[in-house]
């Protein structure tokens, strides 16, 4: 599958992750370690350098394998990444996968994940063949909650021990997208 641009606009490109980014990567991640922490085990005070370039192999191989998909959200005035969102957990047997986002705290609270999440969809139906998306998120994480309802997913349940973090199985609210619910 072609590397390339998903979604581009006057403010904002979402482009595949490339192994070059990971200082850029690492910055986005530090700038909003309190945010992104909450939600994501792998999001701490010590993710360095190498774990940023670490993840963009894991991606890099991901991408070829057809296993899962990661886009960086890019300011196109500054190259600044604001933000991340990526198709994984890929099952083709049944044509689903899993729609995950984060944004950078300065960049909050501006619509950057819903449209991000938007573009990852579209991607997802047209270019990778899949049927449904699941947005997973930790039953108090209200902002992604929110992003799966802006672009038109719909709450299918409150599952228990759905999700891991630290250790710990929580439960999560499950939302499904399929190719009619994206909206605009």
């Amino acid at each position: 599958m072609d590397r390339k641009v998903i979604y581009a606009d006057h403010e904002f490109e979402i482009r595949p992750l490339e192994l070059g980014e990971a200082s850029a990567l690492l910055d986005a991640v530090r700038a909003s370690l309190v945010e992104i922490g909450r939600w994501e085990s792998w999001c701490v005070e010590s993710y360095a350098l190498e774990d940023a370039s670490s993840f963009l192999r894991s991606v890099e191989k991901q991408w070829t394998e057809d296993t899962a998909y990661d886009f960086n959200v890019v300011s196109r005035s500054t190259g600044l990444v604001v933000g991340s969102v990526s198709i994984n957990q890929i099952n083709r047997r049944n044509q689903i996968g899993n729609v995950g986002c984060w944004t950078r705290t300065t960049h909050a609270h501006r619509g950057i994940a819903t449209l991000a999440a938007t573009a990852v969809s579209r991607f997802a139906f047209a270019q990778v063949g899949l049927t449904r998306l699941e947005i997973v998120a930790s039953e108090h994480n209200i902002p992604s909650q929110r992003v799966a309802e802006k672009i038109g997913a719909t709450f299918e349940c409150l599952a228990r021990n759905r999700l891991v973090f630290r250790g710990e199985p929580r439960p999560a609210k499950v939302f499904s997208v399929v190719p009619g619910d994206i909206r605009d």
